[in-house]
């Protein structure tokens, strides 16, 4: 990939799922984007897509907290942490998409997903993400707290991943501050926002964007099909740049710059 020829970073999104709408890829290499798993299933689905559009795909391999009962069950294999190892290194990965999420609920039981097995999973992923020193995408709802505690133990121990991106963040300006944007794991911490999730509040996610360092700031479309994602992403440039007060460009140019610093070496 030719970072110098990008303009634009989707830094989450899961266009792997509508292979019908791969067409519409900018295949001229104007828009990066970084291709995020959530099921173990999705891992070769991603890697073929990074095989097909090389020049513009960042691959993201990880679990989602939704399926964690299939951790549990066994539906996915026990294997699957050194598996998961070994897609990351041999695709040259981004680890992601991971989290908590105690607002979700299982469509076919209507329950919420079991939280505490949420927790490890994650820790596992975070920590394959530290011994690999790759960057991590993180999946947070109402569960702020809890990936605090997770981040803030490996930082005690030394043991964070190099870079880390919360993505669509939708708490709260505080929390933000407060859990997230200090100390290590404040230098570390990247937010990314996209107009699915953020655009339902708009005020909030300004005083978000506002308290967010300037070379820290993402954006995402965090969208499932590729035809929809130029729309969204000039949405959540938008956003940014009027909480920032920057023009259109200086968003689009300063967000590019923070999003090349993220990817670096998958660039």
């Amino acid at each position: 990939m030719n970072s110098k020829d990008v303009t634009i970073f989707d830094v989450h999104n899961h266009i792997h799922e509508t292979p019908s709408e791969f067409e519409v890829l900018d295949v001229k290499g104007h828009t990066a984007y970084c291709v995020q798993a959530t099921k173990y299933v999705d891992w070769d689905d991603i890697a073929r897509l990074k095989d097909s559009y090389r020049s513009i795909i960042i691959p993201a391999f990880g679990i989602h907290p939704w399926f964690v009962k299939r951790v549990l069950s066994g539906e996915i294999p026990p294997t699957w942490a050194d598996e998961l190892r070994k897609m990351l290194t041999q695709h040259h990965a981004i680890l992601g998409e991971c989290g908590l999420d105690k607002a979700a609920r299982n469509p076919e039981t209507h329950q919420v997903y079991p939280f505490e097995p949420q927790i490890q999973l994650l820790e596992t992923q975070v920590s394959i993400a530290h011994d690999l020193d790759i960057p991590v995408s993180l999946h947070c709802v109402r569960a702020f707290g809890a990936l605090s505690d997770v981040l803030r133990k490996a930082e005690s121990k030394g043991q964070l991943p190099p870079l880390l991106m919360l993505h669509s963040y939708s708490g709260s300006p505080d929390m933000l501050e407060q859990m997230f944007l200090k100390g290590e794991l404040g230098r570390r911490t990247y937010v990314s926002f996209s107009s699915a999730v953020n655009g339902r509040n708009q005020t909030k996610s300004a005083k978000c964007i506002q308290i967010v360092p300037a070379d820290r700031l993402l954006v995402e479309s965090d969208l499932h099909g590729a035809r929809a994602t130029a729309a969204a992403l000039e949405t959540a440039i938008a956003l940014v740049a009027e909480a920032r007060g920057w023009s259109f460009s200086e968003a689009q140019l300063q967000l590019a710059l923070n999003s090349r610093v993220f990817f670096g070496r998958y660039l």
